[in-house]
């Protein structure tokens, strides 16, 4: 049952980030580049786009013949955007608490290596006749967040709602720590589908599923 959920949970991710795939490739290019304190986050979206899509371009029949390649990419460009720690807290809840500082390191890398799988898949779907809209830029700096904006025009279809939560550090960097997909949150929808398989099973079970989850590396 475990095993069940978890790709259902997949499935929906895989589906969602069709959706937005352009979107997910702008990812690896903030990612490719050191972030400045100085630096917006919808202008380094804004302005890193095309570099990333002429690197995909430039490098997409090696990387296709080799996914372990392609997870190392962008194992190395994707990973250091996020802020790890927070996503994994958010999507735990209540069970961060009172899991043991071994179990949350666990988790926090499978769940890295499930993104990095997701989103090297997405990759290659890219077709390159989406269209990205930037909205007005939200920056509370109160809280060191913002919210960057953009809507996804795909050919023949309704424009999809994408949307970045960053969160400054005290370093200054932005980093990802959520993404809302036409108004579903990433880390939202992954907590509740966990949070059922945390309740019944426990976090071990969870932790160890995703783990063993067929990888081709």
């Amino acid at each position: 049952m475990t095993t069940q959920l978890l790709r259902l949970n997949n499935r929906l991710g895989m589906r969602l980030f069709g959706i937005v795939l352009s979107a997910v490739m702008l990812f690896v290019v903030l990612a490719a580049q050191p972030a400045r304190a100085e630096q917006r986050p919808d202008t380094i979206l804004h302005e890193t786009v095309e570099q990333l899509l002429a690197e995909l371009d430039s490098n997409r029949s090696a990387l296709a013949a080799d996914k372990c390649q392609l997870y190392s990419l962008v194992n190395r460009l994707v990973l250091p955007l996020f802020t790890v720690d927070k996503i994994s807290r958010l999507i735990l809840g209540a069970h961060f608490k009172t899991a043991s500082p071994d179990l949350r390191n666990r988790f926090t890398r499978a769940f890295m290596d499930l993104m990095i799988r997701t989103y090297a898949t997405a990759m290659f779907e890219y077709t390159g006749q989406e269209e990205i809209q930037y909205l007005p830029f939200v920056l509370d700096e109160a809280a060191r967040t913002a919210l960057v904006q953009t809507r996804v025009r795909v050919p023949g279809q309704v424009p999809v709602p994408v949307d970045y939560a960053f969160l400054r550090s005290v370093d200054g960097r932005w980093q990802i720590y959520d993404v809302r997909l036409d108004g579903i949150s990433l880390v939202l929808s992954y907590r509740r589908s966990y949070d059922q398989i945390i309740r019944s099973k426990g976090l071990e079970v969870l932790v160890h599923a995703l783990e063993t989850q067929d990888t081709d590396c």
